[in-house]
């Protein structure tokens, strides 16, 4: 895998910083942008910009990441709740408006991070190549659409499982929506080590068009998920219901099998 030397991301939080300080420690410069910039941040050894990401978009990409016209790789993190404020299109509007600007400047690789959301709608097995039925699923498609027709050599695209780890421990979500889990769904997660590890490998092989779903695997049921998960912190596993058909996401490629792999 060759590291590269410069990399810019869009949405240091939740998954941007651990993969910001992955780059660095391999040898990268790292730009990266978030909202508020916090007394923990200060410190971090990269070229950080604040701001919000309407302003940007009103004022021009081009001109609010002029420090960005240097990185060969654009990483985009941004999640749709960040544009919900402004509008049903707003978000496909925002990657659309950051990937031009990376071709602008002559980056040489778009990473974007989407959703298995895309999915919402289906029952059974989806691949990557599973037709998307829902609005959700549509609305996240433009986005992706937006990176994959980018006029940059290599565009990746992520459709990342759900999200979890201690500090954002799958069992909270559960017991704030005070709802029963069917236990019999499919449990199609992620853990954020996980995919920040698919993200830098990602980064470091760039190789034209590729579009990847990546979720743990083999998948548990949610009860046996939340069970487990319930059992580290000696925590009773919460309310189930019977049944439950829900989708499992499955991956044509090989690419991220040792990572994905929770056997391995």
């Amino acid at each position: 895998m060759n590291v590269p030397a410069s990399c810019a991301i869009l949405g240091l939080g939740y998954l941007g910083r651990p993969l910001a300080e992955t780059l660095w420690q391999h040898g990268s410069r790292v730009f990266a942008w978030k909202k508020t910039v916090t007394s923990d941040d200060i410190n971090l050894p990269i070229d950080l910009a604040s701001g919000d990401i309407a302003d940007f978009l009103a004022n021009g990409f081009q001109t609010a990441f002029a420090r960005w016209q240097d990185a060969q790789t654009w990483v985009c993190l941004l999640p749709p709740s960040a544009c919900a404020h402004a509008g049903e299109n707003a978000y496909a509007d925002t990657v659309r408006a950051w990937a031009q600007t990376a071709a602008q400047y002559g980056a040489q690789h778009l990473i974007f991070a989407s959703s298995i959301g895309v999915y919402d709608g289906h029952t059974g097995k989806v691949d990557e190549n599973t037709a998307l039925v829902s609005r959700r699923g549509r609305l996240l498609a433009q986005a992706e659409e937006a990176v994959l027709s980018a006029a940059v050599p290599h565009r990746d695209i992520l459709r990342l499982g759900g999200l979890y780890c201690a500090e954002r421990h799958p069992l909270a979500a559960v017991l704030a929506r005070r709802k029963t889990v069917a236990a019999a769904e499919p449990a199609n997660m992620l853990h954020r080590s996980r995919a920040v590890a698919a993200l830098f490998q990602t980064a470091c092989t760039p190789n034209g068009r590729r579009l990847r779903n990546a979720v743990e695997y083999p998948q548990p049921d949610k009860r046996q998920f939340y069970t487990a998960e319930a059992a580290k912190l000696g925590l009773n596993p919460p309310p189930f219901a019977a049944g439950g058909a829900g989708k499992t996401v499955h991956t044509l490629y090989g690419d991220f099998a040792a990572i994905l792999n929770v056997n391995g």
